[in-house]
């Protein structure tokens, strides 16, 4: 979610954090200042004894670190939606802190996990099928759709039907999960999708120690360098791209269902490039994506305060904040437990797990994917090795994106 902050996106009053920063606006000029905004959860209501709030996290960079340096809690500036910061009595920035993990929880499961990953891969799975079994794509897409559909039938009947974990344990009634829902699938674009387009436009390129971007970008080119490989063997021109009307109703399946048939997503691929980049879309949201925000669950939620899926008193309306107050915020022990356990469970794999870059022997032996695979296979084991390089250096290492953790479709 992350971006980088510019003058003409500011919500939080220039004024109060130039008396905390006095050289506040010369860093947003030179690039240091990142948002994180919570704007999908404005309004949205909690359940009778939970609250919601929507808030707008201001970071900077300095050196190699980014930490947060202004929190408002709820969109519109006024007395009784104070600017936190560092400079606050401890107790009032760490319920700020709590607050917005609180709300990262929401995005985080509701959007960036069910929705962007498992949902719009479903899509994909079902369009990949408008594909007849002899189609040179077709084997790889549906080994990217392996298992989701039981999964995600599961999901709709343990965690966000009625009586499911959602509703019970979390902050958000029915109608808010669903109006979250709603709001984040008009938002959903093929440029978000698309990494390298996603970070251009989140202005991210430089933004240090981003391990989730490093990674997430090595894997996208090796998946597409992957797809070049397959797709120019299959296809001698554009034109034949053009001619296959099965690839051609798969995507126009996927801007139908999962795109909304909005004007900036494809509805048709006119070339061979748009073929590749498209593909590499799909083989990426379906593995490096989905294990970017899924592997870590457990490691997130474990530790209650840094991601509490209730929040049972209103967002503060002054500073007067008192580790009292705190505590009668977070959720209470059932709530903690059942979160715990729901979130261990979700960070777990399948026993028959197939990596990235693994297909079964009679896709693996056909004449126009067994170079393509196996050099898929030798870049995906560099990235390997300099994730491990990497990882001895850091005292808590970044790992969700190592290949060989990385499985080929969305299974859990």
């Amino acid at each position: 979610m992350i971006k980088r902050y510019a003058e003409d996106q500011q919500k939080i009053p220039t004024e109060t954090l130039e008396k905390v920063y006095p050289d506040f606006k010369e860093n947003i000029q030179n690039g240091s200042i990142y948002v994180v905004d919570y704007e999908l959860l404005d309004g949205i209501a909690g359940t009778v004894s939970t609250f919601v709030a929507a808030p707008i996290v201001l970071l900077q960079q300095t050196g190699e670190e980014l930490k947060p340096i202004a929190i408002q809690l709820n969109q519109k500036p006024g007395e009784d939606n104070p600017v936190f910061t560092p400079q606050d009595k401890p107790e009032a920035w760490l319920l700020a802190k709590i607050w917005v993990r609180n709300s990262d929880f929401y995005i985080h499961e509701l959007v960036s996990h069910l929705l962007r990953t498992h949902l719009m891969g479903e899509i994909f799975l079902i369009s990949s099928y408008r594909l007849a079994d002899g189609h040179p794509l077709s084997r790889i897409l549906r080994a990217t759709g392996r298992y989701t559909l039981p999964i995600n039938i599961t999901a709709r009947n343990t965690l966000i039907n009625k009586d499911g974990f959602f509703i019970k344990y979390t902050g958000i009634g029915s109608g808010g999960l669903w109006e979250v829902l709603t709001r984040a699938t008009q938002e959903i674009t093929y440029e978000s999708l698309c990494l390298p387009d996603n970070v251009k436009h989140r202005d991210i390129e430089h933004l240090k120690n981003f391990h989730y971007r490093d990674d997430a970008m090595a894997i996208w080119r090796s998946i597409q360098e992957f797809v070049r490989e397959v797709v120019t063997e299959c296809y001698k021109d554009d034109e034949e791209i053009c001619n296959d009307l099965e690839l051609q109703d798969m995507v126009f399946s996927i801007y139908s269902y999962g795109f909304l048939q909005k004007s900036d997503c494809p509805s048709s691929l006119k070339t061979r490039e748009e073929a590749i980049k498209y593909i590499t879309m799909i083989m990426f949201t379906c593995s490096a994506q989905h294990a970017a925000v899924s592997h870590g669950q457990y490691d997130i939620y474990a530790w209650m305060p840094n991601g509490p899926t209730t929040m049972r008193k209103p967002a503060p309306k002054d500073k007067a904040v008192t580790e009292k107050d705190i505590m009668d915020t977070l959720p209470d022990i059932d709530t903690t437990l059942e979160a715990m356990n729901v979130l261990h469970f979700l960070s777990q794999g399948p026993n028959d797990f197939v990596r990235l870059g693994q297909y079964p022997e009679d896709v693996a032996s056909e004449k126009h994917m067994r170079e393509p695979i196996l050099n898929f296979q030798r870049n995906l084991n560099k990235i390997g090795e300099a994730i491990k390089k990497r990882s001895a250096f850091k005292d808590f290492p970044y790992e969700y994106l190592y290949p060989a953790g990385v499985e080929n479709s969305i299974t859990i």
